[in-house]
């Protein structure tokens, strides 16, 4: 995990994002992305989340969302957070394309990268794409 922690902290830096990893937060502090910097809880209750969090963090000042928005909130299913989602899943994918693993199986690559499973129709469109 040390090594896509460093892969997404490198991409958003790529980006001009302002990333503040921290181990300071309550292991149920979501996350959270706003203007054109990222919070990331390294602390999260559930740590094989923190990669698509962190990825979908990303994926919020990618894609040019305003305000606050934390990955664990109750606007999970709103179209932003969505878009957030694909986004996410495309920045992870890219990694493990450039670190030769394996993502031939969504839910596998779910399980992997911390990809929540109601999602796993779309890593199955997105794989398909590309294979």
């Amino acid at each position: 995990m040390d090594d896509l922690i460093t892969y997404l902290t490198k991409y958003g830096a790529s980006k001009g994002i302002i990333i503040r990893l921290t181990r300071k937060l309550d292991p149920y502090f979501p996350s959270c992305a706003r203007d054109n910097h990222v919070l990331i809880n390294m602390r999260w209750h559930n740590k094989w989340e923190i990669p698509f969090s962190y990825a979908h963090e990303l994926g919020h000042i990618i894609n040019g969302d305003e305000g606050t928005n934390y990955y664990h909130s109750a606007t999970i299913h709103s179209k932003t957070e969505f878009e957030a989602n694909k986004t996410a899943i495309d920045i992870l994918i890219d990694y493990a394309i450039k670190n030769d693993v394996c993502i031939d199986n969504p839910v596998s690559f779910c399980e992997q990268f911390g990809v929540p499973y109601r999602l796993e129709y779309v890593v199955a469109l997105k794989l398909k794409n590309i294979m």
